[in-house]
């Protein structure tokens, strides 16, 4: 039988079917609208007759009514068993098997579960036991090594109903419960290092077996390889691959090792993780490539026994590795887990500088202006100001710029949906976080805090912890929150600061102002905004230079550092960014100053040393040398 005609039959039967690369496994096509909709027969047709060698994917979940629990090794199709995930209807596959069951079909949604980072709360916490739901798909025969084995006298009809995994206690009548029913053979008592990272539990063991040392001898059954594949594969899991991810290894190893695993083995030990996890879940990878998986991180709910640890001299070395290894999402003011505040005058600018700096990070830009990004992001844009029209032409113009940003940059609005979402509330504070559930976010913004808290009592400190109680919410369960904000009107002495109580920059990481730049000195001070004469080098010459050279500049914006709770030295005090248009196409462009970083990087293309350019920018030269990647 040929692929097409197998993925025509699949689709006959009302599964979403999708094509898969056959050296990679991986999607050929954006399969995302293929979670909401089968694709049509002409689909399939083209699909499979322009690439006839292509494998069959199943898009599982309720598109297809059917979910898969995937078993990698015996000891996961074991432990199925034993949980009471038996089914007639299996697949082989290359490492295992594959037992399909029907969907319940009651409206809930049931995304995909890994064993091997689970806490054993809403899945069984075994290694190649997988769970593949919604938002997830599993390869069909007779894509290469995977083949039915349905037992006989049995077919697809006979699929049973997923029943939810939950811990058992061991009773089977659910109104009746003796100790002495209960079997705890099998069970392992959970201790406080099963909670834990990898850097945390190796450090606790470190302490308690080499308290002179504090390093890990070679040999002696200490299981360094497993170690460093266990921080390896949570590195992974964060989304760092390749150099990043190595550089965080060999801190590791310098860390807690007395001596370093050999490099062939140490290469072998990190890219097995990284394979495994292309391999293990192609589903977290984009047709690039870019790891686009963003797990459900929630606060740690069982308290761990405090390792007592200050820093001293000989920290120096290893937190400076560890420094340069600092993952950010828009480099140097948007990290994972942060908070940031970004706040102007009405009509300055603030919101277009971020819906531009999200549809860049969104979309995997390698830079928005001065800020380069490090790696692709869910946004989910809560906007409470902007009218449709607004944000139709926003979203054209971005698209324009930055490319189809796909489902990673997701905006709520009230005029797109019926339910309120005042955050004041306690109804309002539940949609929100339903809609951060639903759409798993790397980040959060809430354009701005006076729409989204209406009410709100600016200058109380009671009212403002309100704010930040959510903020540091969202913070715990590993979202990062950009919080949108109002000047006060500007007074005698110049520029108004933010509104409200002090008590609002508590729990915030970096604060950032955006002000408009005139060239018009009447104009700058009725709107309270800066006037380009009084800079000592005018902005706007500068920035329309990087315009091609039918554009206009139209727009320019002053972006300044407020706050900073961690100043560090990629922080440069000011910035600027300017949005031009083409006059005769219409076409968007952003220009912007360069940052230090940059400018470093053009300096040494021209020629000049790295000490001539670390005087140049005041920058010491190890530093630059790390910008320009040269060794020490």
């Amino acid at each position: 039988m040929t692929m097409l005609n197998a993925a025509l039959e699949y689709l006959d039967r009302g599964w979403s079917v999708i094509p898969t690369r056959p050296d990679t496994k991986r999607p050929r096509v954006k399969w995302r609208e293929f979670q909401d909709r089968q694709p049509t027969e002409e689909e399939v047709t083209q699909w499979w007759t322009n690439n006839p060698d292509d494998g069959i994917a199943l898009v599982t979940g309720a598109i297809s009514g059917l979910v898969v629990v995937d078993c990698d090794n015996d000891a996961a199709l074991d432990a199925a068993l034993k949980a009471g995930m038996v089914s007639p209807v299996r697949a082989k596959t290359k490492r295992g098997v594959h037992l399909y069951f029907a969907h319940p079909m009651d409206g809930v949604r049931r995304g995909p579960r890994a064993g091997n980072n689970s806490r054993g709360q809403d899945w069984p916490q075994i290694s190649g036991l997988d769970f593949r739901g919604d938002g997830s798909y599993a390869l069909l025969s007779p894509t290469e090594g995977y083949t039915w084995n349905i037992a006989p006298d049995h077919d697809f009809d006979d699929t049973p109903v997923w029943k939810d995994w939950r811990p058992s206690l061991g009773s089977s009548d659910p109104h009746h419960f003796d100790f002495s029913e209960l079997d705890l053979s099998d069970v392992r008592n959970l201790r406080p290092e099963d909670l834990m990272d990898e850097w945390t539990r190796t450090s606790l063991f470190v302490r308690e077996n080499f308290p002179s040392t504090l390093k890990i001898p070679s040999g002696m059954g200490n299981a360094r390889n497993d170690r460093l594949m266990r921080y390896a594969s949570e590195c992974v899991r964060e989304g760092i691959f390749g150099g990043a991810l190595r550089v965080r290894c060999h801190t590791f190893q310098r860390e807690f090792y007395e001596d370093a695993l050999a490099e062939s083995e140490f290469e072998a030990t990190v890219s097995s993780m990284e394979e495994a996890e292309r391999r293990n879940h192609p589903e977290r990878f984009d047709e690039a490539g870019n790891y686009i998986y963003v797990s459900a991180i929630t606060p740690r709910q069982v308290e761990t026994e405090r390792v007592r640890r200050l820093i001293t001299m000989s920290d120096a070395d290893a937190l400076m590795e560890k420094s340069k290894t600092r993952q950010y999402l828009i480099e140097p003011w948007l990290a994972p887990a942060t908070i940031v505040q970004v706040y102007g005058y009405s009509g300055h600018g603030k919101s277009m500088f971020v819906q531009h700096c999200m549809a860049a990070l969104a979309a995997g830009k390698r830079c928005v202006g001065p800020f380069p990004i490090q790696r692709p992001a869910r946004v989910l844009y809560c906007d409470y100001e902007m009218g449709m029209g607004t944000v139709a032409r926003r979203l054209s113009e971005m698209r324009q710029m930055y490319g189809d940003t796909d489902d990673r940059l997701q905006i709520w609005t009230p005029f797109v949906d019926e339910v309120d979402m005042n955050l004041r509330s306690s109804e309002g504070l539940n949609e929100l976080q339903a809609w951060v559930n639903f759409v798993q976010p790397d980040v959060v913004v809430i354009d701005t805090i006076r729409s989204a808290f209406p009410g709100l009592q600016e200058n109380s400190a009671d009212e403002w912890a309100r704010v930040n109680q959510l903020a540091v919410k969202l913070r715990n369960s590993g979202v990062a929150v950009i919080l949108m904000h109002h000047s006060n009107k500007p007074g005698e002495n110049g520029m108004g600061r933010e509104a409200g109580s002090t008590n609002q920059l508590t729990v915030l990481d970096t604060q950032i102002r955006v002000t408009q730049v005139f060239q018009d000195q009447d104009t700058a001070r009725q709107n309270a905004a800066l006037f380009d004469g009084d800079y000592s080098s005018p902005i706007w010459p500068q920035l329309e230079g990087n315009l091609p050279h039918d554009a206009r500049l139209y727009m320019c914006m002053e972006i300044r550092y407020g706050k900073v709770r961690e100043w560090t030295e990629e922080h440069d005090r000011v910035q600027w960014i300017g949005l031009g248009a083409s006059n005769t196409t219409e076409e968007r462009h952003l220009v912007s100053s360069r940052s230090s970083k940059q400018r470093a990087k053009e300096m040494a293309l021209s020629g000049r040393d790295p000490s001539e350019i670390a005087m140049t920018l005041a920058r010491p030269v190890r530093l630059v040398r790390d910008w320009l990647e040269i060794a020490a």
